[in-house]
């Protein structure tokens, strides 16, 4: 073949890599196995890239789950922190939060929730995870303080206990419900939970 014939051959352009997407593929498979039964087989199937791909991109396994958990805190539990600060009645945004963590408990795969699943799973033992999950979850306190607090001052709900207490028993009740209905397989858990906590702090 000639230098000519060679030069004329197109020379095929590599697959792009979308990060973004492929992180949330990612996020998915820790959501479903948890950290410890995740390997790089399961990672490669769920986003079509080899291993090494995976590790230029995000570093080693600790590091991707890292980078997961952050994404799925941005996804996940930045939704419900818009549903908090968004209009309308303190007691409709707060019942809104608990119709979204009913729907996760519902979930075919019971997989509940990433953060909770993490803490059950690892908890103290990684100093970054249990970092990001602590700074995750007072965020989330203090959006339901808020909203309480908003209630309060509304005059729909007494002030005492006060609104920081109101919000930590909210997201304790809720991450228990979601927890329980992961390992029972049965979602009813979350929504009785939503309504003796609304009868409790609401009266009714």
């Amino acid at each position: 073949m000639s230098a000519e014939n060679k030069k004329s051959r197109p020379i095929g352009r590599p697959r792009e890599f979308d990060r973004d997407q492929t992180l949330l593929a990612i996020v998915e498979v820790f959501w479903r196995l948890g950290y410890h039964q995740t390997s790089f087989r399961e990672l490669e199937e769920a986003t079509g890239e080899g291993r090494q791909s995976l590790v230029n991109a995000f570093g080693d396994k600790a590091a991707i789950f890292e980078k997961a958990l952050q994404c799925y805190i941005d996804q996940r539990v930045g939704e419900v922190i818009q549903i908090l600060r968004d209009d309308g009645e303190p007691q409709r945004r707060i019942a809104r939060v608990w119709k979204r963590w009913e729907a996760d408990a519902k979930a075919d795969d019971h997989r509940g929730c990433l953060l909770i699943n993490t803490g059950g799973e690892i908890g103290p033992k990684n100093a970054t995870i249990a970092n990001i999950m602590a700074k995750s979850t007072q965020r989330v306190v203090n959006e339901f303080a808020k909203a309480y607090q908003q209630a309060m001052d509304a005059g729909r709900i007494a002030t005492s206990p006060c609104a920081l207490t109101l919000a930590r028993l909210t997201v304790a009740a809720g991450d228990g419900a979601i927890l329980h209905a992961r390992v029972s397989g049965n979602a009813t858990a979350v929504r009785q939970s939503q309504a003796a906590l609304s009868e409790l702090i609401f009266g009714q």
